[in-house]
């Protein structure tokens, strides 16, 4: 049997995340701060991904070539 609590997952958009990480920002340090970098921890890796994404998108777009003009 396992020691670790049960977790349970929220799906929400980033300005959703962004608030409720505000909303903690103006609570008492003491009761928000480990549940502040708790969520930052667990975002980090999706917001880099998707930044990963998105540069990758842009990139793609810019490697076109029209009329012989290359954009580099």
């Amino acid at each position: 049997m396992s020691n670790q609590a049960p977790t349970i997952t929220f799906n929400v958009t980033i300005d959703q995340a962004n608030a409720i990480l505000n909303i903690l920002g103006n609570a008492p340090f003491v009761q928000s701060a480990n549940l502040i970098n708790l969520l930052q921890e667990q975002a980090g890796p999706q917001v880099r991904a998707l930044q990963i994404e998105e540069a990758k998108t842009i990139a793609a777009q810019g490697d076109t070539v029209e009329e012989g003009v290359s954009v580099q």
